[in-house]
C-alpha cells in the first residue's frame, strides 16, 4: 500500500485501540450521569426537530435523525477520539482491544484484488491444517474472494468456535487449488517479538498493547537477560496503542522505581498515578518510536526517556495520551468519550504534542514499499504507475534501471534477472510465485535498510 494508505491503516488502528484504555477509565471515573433534558439550548434542538418531522418535503426516518444529531453533537467536540460506535463497530473494536478473537489464526494482506496470507499465528488451527505465509486465498465457503477488500475476507475468516470455514488455496509453485477445512477456535494475537541481534544487543518489538502483553514482554526480557544482554532495543513504531494497564505492566517491569505515568482530569486535578519498583537495568536501553507510536505506546516511551535513561530514536510520536471512557447505550452500541489525559513523570502533555526523539532519523520512503500491492498483468510496452512502481521496487532490490514509467527493455531485463535469482525461469511473466518472491524480497531488503534499528544499535554499541 502506499504511504499514505499505510498511514490511514495505522490511523484506524490507532481508533481502534482507543477503546483499551477505557478498562482503565471504568475503575478510575464514576458512570455516566443519567441524561439531563431542558434548557434554552435543548428547547431549541426539539423545536427543530418538530419542525422537520412534521413539515419537512420528505418523510423522515426519526433512527437517522437520531444518529445524524448525535454524530452533530460529536463532531462540535472537535476530538477524533470520541465517537458514537454501532453495536457491529463495537464488538468489532473489542476485537482488536481484547486481543482475542474466534477465528483461524492468520493475519492476511492484500493489494490487486488479491488476498494473501502474511502470517500464520503458532498453535492455531491454521498452523495445523498447514497454511503457509503467501498462499492466496482464491475463495471462501466456496465463493470466490476476488476483488474482495482485506476486511471483507477477514470477517469471512472470523466466526464462532467450532464452527467450519472451507478455503481454496493457491499456493506459490503450485497450478491447482488446495482445498483446506480449517475449525475455527479462540485465537489469542502475538503482540510481542523478540529475537537477539549482533554483539548482544536485545531487541523487542511490541506490536500493540493488548491481553498478556505485559506477561509476555516480561518473559521474552527474560530470555534475552539470560543469554547475556548488553543492551536494549524496545521499538513501538507502528504501535497504536492499546490497554494502558498492560503498558503499566510494562512500565513496572522496565521502568525504575518511581512514577510510570499520572491520571489528570479536566480540571488538572491528579486522579491516579502509576508507580513502578523496577530495579535499575544495568544496561542501556533504546526505544524507537514514529509518528504512528501512540497512546499506550506513548506512556512507555515517555517514562522510560524521562526515568530510565533511555534514548528516543526515530520521529515524534502520534501525540494521543487521552483516556476514554465506554458507554453502553440501549442500542447495543456505545459511546467512547474522553474524561481524562495522561502526563509523563516529568509533567509534559502529550496529547497533539507527542514525544520528541533525542535522535531524529526518518525511515527512508523505500521502506514503505513492502507495504504496496505488488502490479500483475504487466507486459513490454505497458505504461503508468503500476509499472513506475514495479521500476521502484526492482531499483529498491539492487536492480539498474530507470523509472520512465514504460515496460521498457531494461524493466524486462531486472525482470527476468530476478526471476533467475529466485531459482525461476528466466522468461515468465508477473506471475503469483514471481510476485510472491518479489513480496518476500522487499520485506528482507526493508529489515536490512532499517536506517532507525540500525542508528539504535549502533548508539548501544557505544554506550
Amino acid at each position: 500500500m502506499k504511504r499514505r494508505e499505510f498511514v490511514v491503516v495505522l490511523l484506524v488502528l490507532l481508533l481502534l485501540s482507543n477503546t483499551a484504555t477505557l478498562l482503565l477509565a471504568r475503575f478510575l471515573f464514576s458512570p455516566a450521569a443519567e441524561p439531563v433534558h431542558g434548557g434554552k439550548e435543548a428547547g431549541l434542538f426539539w423545536e427543530v426537530w418538530d419542525i422537520i418531522r412534521n413539515h419537512y418535503f420528505q418523510p423522515t426516518e426519526e433512527e437517522v435523525l437520531v444518529r445524524g444529531a448525535i454524530e452533530g453533537m460529536i463532531r462540535a467536540l472537535d476530538d477524533p477520539h470520541t465517537a458514537y460506535l454501532t453495536p457491529e463497530a463495537l464488538q468489532e473494536l473489542l476485537i482488536y482491544t481484547t486481543g482475542s478473537f474466534s477465528g483461524i489464526g492468520v493475519e492476511i494482506t492484500g493489494g490487486e484484488g488479491e488476498v494473501f496470507v502474511r502470517r500464520v499465528i503458532r498453535d492455531s488451527p491454521a498452523q495445523r491444517v498447514g497454511l503457509l505465509p503467501g498462499d492466496r486465498i482464491v475463495k471462501v465457503d466456496g465463493a470466490s474472494a476476488e476483488g474482495l477488500a482485506v476486511d471483507e475476507v477477514a470477517r469471512l475468516l472470523r466466526g464462532p468456535g467450532g464452527t467450519t470455514v472451507n478455503l481454496s488455496i493457491l499456493r506459490v509453485g503450485e497450478s491447482e487449488l488446495l482445498p483446506l477445512s480449517i475449525t475455527r477456535a479462540e485465537i489469542e494475537r502475538e503482540t510481542v517479538f523478540a529475537r537477539m541481534l549482533e554483539n548482544s544487543i536485545g531487541y523487542i518489538q511490541i506490536t500493540s498493547f493488548d491481553q498478556q502483553t505485559g506477561e509476555a514482554f516480561a518473559a521474552a526480557l527474560d530470555r534475552l537477560e539470560e543469554n547475556g544482554l548488553r543492551g536494549l532495543i524496545l521499538d513501538l513504531r507502528d504501535n497504536p496503542g492499546g490497554i494502558v494497564g498492560e503498558a503499566i505492566a510494562v512500565g513496572k517491569i522496565i521502568v525504575p522505581a518511581g512514577e510510570i505515568t499520572r491520571v489528570v482530569d479536566r480540571d488538572g486535578n491528579v486522579r491516579k498515578r502509576y508507580l513502578s519498583q523496577a530495579r535499575p537495568r544495568d544496561y542501556p536501553i533504546v526505544v524507537l518510536i514514529n509518528e504512528h507510536s501512540a497512546s499506550a505506546a506513548e506512556i512507555v516511551a515517555g517514562a522510560l526517556q524521562d526515568r530510565g535513561n533511555a534514548k528516543l530514536v526515530g520521529t515524534p510520536s502520534f501525540g494521543k495520551a487521552t483516556v476514554q471512557h465506554l458507554q453502553h447505550l440501549s442500542d447495543g452500541g456505545g459511546l467512547r468519550y474522553t474524561i481524562a489525559r495522561y502526563l509523563t513523570p516529568a509533567g509534559h502533555d502529550l496529547h497533539k504534542n507527542g514525544l520528541q526523539p533525542d535522535i531524529f532519523m526518518e525511515r527512508s520512503p523505500a521502506y514503505y514499499l513492502q507495504y504496496r500491492p505488488i502490479p500483475r498483468d504487466l507486459g513490454k510496452g505497458a505504461t503508468g504507475e503500476k509499472v513506475l512502481l514495479l521500476q521502484e521496487m526492482l531499483q529498491f532490490l539492487g536492480f539498474s534501471l530507470e523509472n520512465t514509467g514504460v515496460f521498457d527493455e531494461r524493466t524486462r531485463d531486472a525482470l527476468q534477472r530476478f526471476r533467475q535469482q529466485e531459482g525461476l525461469p528466466a522468461e515468465g511473466s508477473l506471475d503469483v510465485t514471481t510476485r510472491e518472491r518479489l513480496r518476500a524480497a522487499l520485506g528482507v531488503r526493508a529489515q536490512a535498510a532499517d536506517t532507525q534499528l540500525q542508528a539504535a544499535w549502533e548508539l548501544l554499541q557505544r554506550s
